[in-house]
């Protein structure tokens, strides 16, 4: 198991769960409030869903996926701010 590859395989699915993310707020009209636990949620499903593809065991997979989640409800939240500031 090497770390790197997992923080790499993290980094590819935190622009999935950015994509679904924003998809979704704007399809159901979901409250920014709930956009950071949002992004986890998703994260830690993307996770599942790519586990049969890779070659780490399942709870490797979910802790990657909840490290994308993590990281795409941040850059959400940087977004969100650079926003008011630049707008």
């Amino acid at each position: 198991m090497d770390l790197k590859n997992i923080f790499t395989l993290a980094a590819i699915m935190v622009a999935i769960v950015l994509a679904v993310s924003e998809v979704l707020k704007k399809t159901f009209k979901i409250n920014t409030q709930y956009m950071p636990i949002t992004s986890v949620v998703i994260g830690i499903f993307i996770g599942l869903v790519c586990w049969p593809l890779s070659e780490y065991l399942v709870y490797i997979m979910l802790i990657a996926g909840f490290v994308a989640g993590l990281t795409a409800s941040g850059t959400f939240d940087l977004l969100k701010v650079s926003k008011k500031v630049g707008g």
